[in-house]
């Protein structure tokens, strides 16, 4: 396999290439230390997995993006830099590493994007674009992952998410359920900032999508589509803050 490390830190590089020398044997690894040079080696050594730093000396990783013509390659994006830059790669569904990065965490990067179809990145991307710039717009766009394809979701149109152990079904209005091998807490961070309520260990809901909730006992949300989703006592008060805040 080839894979490209392109990133303006030397130690960095270094550290990475030694991780995959020892997780990939048949691995040759081509290194570049900015934008330009990485264009240059992207366009002569055609690698199928590039590791991108986000800032370097002469420009970012998504300037380098946007000057190409296709990406035919997998992508992983490192990164030391701030919580609002990961969460915009989380809402794109691009794989990332914190720097400095960890042989666990690169394993398991590796194991996943080894397993994937190669994404329609054009989409991917704009989902990126607008979370790192996120404008006044209605139809915020999520990426959500399975096993074997990549789905680019609005977030209005997911009703509720469900957990299975570290698994979470995402149910939208407008196609069949989507199973991601994410834990719900992590949508539950993601998603809250655009009226999405914990309701349950394993349920999550979209408000927007809430058609009644009945206070009775421990209660229950009645959903557009029709489904009822319990509401823990522990949650009821939280709901109903929230509920509140809409109304």
């Amino acid at each position: 396999m080839k894979v490209a490390l392109i990133d303006d830190e030397a130690d960095a590089r270094y550290t990475l290439r030694l991780y995959l020398q020892q997780l990939l044997p048949e691995v040759h690894v081509v290194e570049s230390d900015g934008v330009r040079d990485g264009l240059k080696l992207i366009e002569s050594m055609r690698p199928e997995l590039v590791f991108l730093d986000v800032k370097m000396r002469d420009g970012s990783g998504f300037d380098l993006l946007q000057q190409l013509p296709a990406i035919d390659f997998k992508l992983v994006i490192v990164s030391g830099h701030n919580e609002f830059a990961l969460q915009a790669f989380r809402f794109s569904a691009i794989d990332y590493l914190v720097k400095p990065v960890d042989p666990d965490e690169l394993k398991i990067t590796l194991s996943r994007i080894q397993k994937l179809a190669q994404p329609p990145w054009q989409q991917v991307l704009d989902v990126l674009r607008q979370s790192v710039h996120p404008a006044q717009e209605l139809d915020r766009k999520i990426v959500l992952k399975d096993a074997h394809s990549l789905y680019v979701v609005s977030v209005n149109t997911i009703i509720r998410c469900e957990a299975s152990d570290n698994y979470t079904t995402f149910f939208c209005t407008d196609q069949a359920p989507i199973l991601v091998s994410k834990p719900l807490k992590e949508y539950d961070e993601l998603l809250a900032p655009f009226g999405f309520v914990r309701v349950h260990q394993s349920h999550l809901v979209n408000l927007h999508q809430m058609k009644q909730f009945n206070k009775r006992e421990g209660g229950t949300v009645l959903m557009k589509d029709g489904t009822e989703v319990p509401v823990s006592s522990r949650k009821r008060e939280v709901l109903l803050a929230e509920l509140a805040k809409i109304s």
